[in-house]
């Protein structure tokens, strides 16, 4: 069973994360895998309280519960709390020679959120609605929105939130320090966005730096992600029904089984998510969406692109825990 428990893992790390920091632990304990937050790698800055990571942690768990159904085992997610009163994940797993293999496992290896400029191209009603059906988790729900003059109105929320970000000297230092500007630097750290992930051309770290902190503005960025945002087919918000740690766990299951069914549809997609990070900015998204209380935690952008290189992964046993 320990074997299949680590082939588990390797599916789960293939998860996305935010600046694909990769804030987990795993621990095998006989016939558990226990998910834990690893705080070391959070984003202070971007990610105050935490809702990101744990997203991160239920798009790895998503990983592993799809895998195992190609183990034969049958699988079984809870929420469980340390002595420190911090919330991980354990999921229990008992063979099952009849259970059906999810057929999203063949996409893990090659989803990826894809960072360049999109074509112009519209995704079919069916694969839309193949999209909206792709999960089904309580207080969780999905808004995808495809009009170009609902996009072009939501458009001025997205670009304030990055605003704000790129005016922040914290913030700025924070996504820099998550870059890997050269391919070896990549390797060496298996973990944070390699630039050329982005089309960025591979250059030192002090170059690199120095374009991110002093060459690139809010300005800058504003202009790039209005670019972004015209050649996308469509916007995907994901709502949470409540803001804490097991909403923030479902949320991640379900833009996993998302992106993995974007992937089966080849359909390219990546976070664009400044106005969900920004508090003020988060609420105004909420009142003009009409959301009432609920938490618009998560916003992607989708549509047809060629692939992109891919960020690395640290490898299971750098991650699995005693």
């Amino acid at each position: 069973m320990e074997n299949k428990l680590k082939k588990l893992i390797e599916s789960a790390i293939k998860a996305p994360s935010g600046h694909n920091t990769q804030p987990w632990k795993f621990k095998i304990v006989d016939n558990t895998i226990q998910i834990h937050p690893d705080f070391s790698r959070s984003l202070p800055v971007v990610d105050a309280d935490h809702h990101a990571l744990y997203i991160s942690l239920g798009c790895a768990a998503e990983n592993i519960l799809i895998a195992s159904t190609h183990e034969g085992l049958d699988a079984k997610l809870e929420f469980v709390k340390d002595q420190e009163g911090t919330e991980y994940l354990s999921i229990d797993f008992m063979p099952n020679g009849s259970v059906e293999p999810d057929g999203l496992f063949d996409w893990i290896e090659k989803r990826q959120s894809t960072k360049n400029k999109y074509t112009d191209r519209q995704v079919p009603d069916d694969d839309l609605d193949q999209l909206r059906r792709s999960f089904d988790f309580e207080g969780i729900s999905l808004l995808t929105i495809t009009n170009k003059e609902e996009i072009e109105k939501l458009t001025p929320l997205i670009v304030e939130g990055s605003n704000r970000q790129f005016e922040n000297r914290a913030f700025v230092k924070e996504l820099i320090s998550w870059i890997r500007f050269s391919r070896k630097e990549a390797l060496q750290a298996k973990d944070g966005v390699w630039a050329a992930s982005m089309g960025m051309p591979g250059v030192g770290r002090w170059i690199g730096g120095f374009i991110m902190g002093n060459l690139v503005s809010a300005k800058s960025e504003a202009k790039r992600w209005e670019g972004l945002i015209r050649a996308s087919a469509g916007l995907a918000l994901f709502v949470s029904q409540e803001n804490d740690v097991r909403h923030w766990v479902c949320l991640g299951r379900a833009l996993q089984r998302f992106g993995l069914s974007a992937t089966r549809l080849s359909i390219s997609h990546a976070h664009m998510n400044m106005p969900c990070e920004e508090i003020e900015v988060r609420e105004k998204l909420a009142r003009y969406l009409e959301l009432e209380n609920k938490h618009p935690l998560l916003i992607l952008r989708f549509g047809y692109s060629d692939p992109m290189p891919y960020s690395f992964r640290r490898d299971a046993k750098a991650v699995i825990v005693e």
